[in-house]
């Protein structure tokens, strides 16, 4: 999909960019236990983790079908999250979306704002007829974001993963979707 030029994304805010091997102190961390707790993968405890997880993100951009932007504040250039497009089927005109905010820059509107933007994106230059979200149902911030985008509750997946905060047992989620029609509500 991005194989000739991956699209900076800009907001009146945000600068929604390629993620640089030198983002390797930022993405450590952002995967803090704090961070990453209604999450299905694993923190990365030492930076040769986090290298090794860069060198994934560099590897799905080669691959052009899962694409990672760091979000930046235009004013500063401060790093302050990640979000992701994931899961991209093109015959399916379909991805799933996720995104993670460092914790001294939530509830600051940074992640709607991310969304909001990626969401457009994906509608308008990608040809996306379905975007969809998978969120803990514990995780009450990211839902809040996921309904102030306009993202509809769709379904519950119970024991469905098993997540950062409790590894010894199955989790539900619930599964958040919009489509084209619904975006220009947000």
């Amino acid at each position: 999909m991005f194989k000739s030029s991956f699209p900076t994304i800009k907001t009146d805010e945000l600068i929604l960019r390629k993620v640089k091997p030198e983002d390797i102190v930022f993405f450590n961390a952002l995967s803090s236990p704090e961070t990453s707790k209604y999450e299905f993968w694993q923190p990365h405890r030492t930076f040769e983790d986090t290298q090794r997880f860069l060198e994934t993100i560099f590897q799905r951009y080669a691959e052009g079908k899962y694409f990672d932007w760091t979000i930046e504040r235009k004013e500063d250039g401060e790093q302050v999250g990640m979000i992701s497009f994931h899961d991209i089927y093109p015959l399916h005109a379909r991805a799933d979306l996720g995104f993670w905010i460092v914790r001294r820059f939530r509830n600051k509107g940074y992640a709607t704002k991310a969304a909001k933007a990626l969401i457009e994106y994906g509608f308008s230059k990608l040809g996306l007829e379905r975007i969809q979200s998978l969120c803990a149902v514990e995780n009450e911030p990211s839902i809040h974001v996921l309904e102030k985008i306009g993202m509809k509750r769709e379904a519950l997946l119970e024991k469905y993963v098993r997540l950062n905060v409790d590894k010894t047992k199955l989790s539900d989620v619930y599964m958040y979707t919009i489509f084209p029609e619904v975006k220009n509500g947000i």
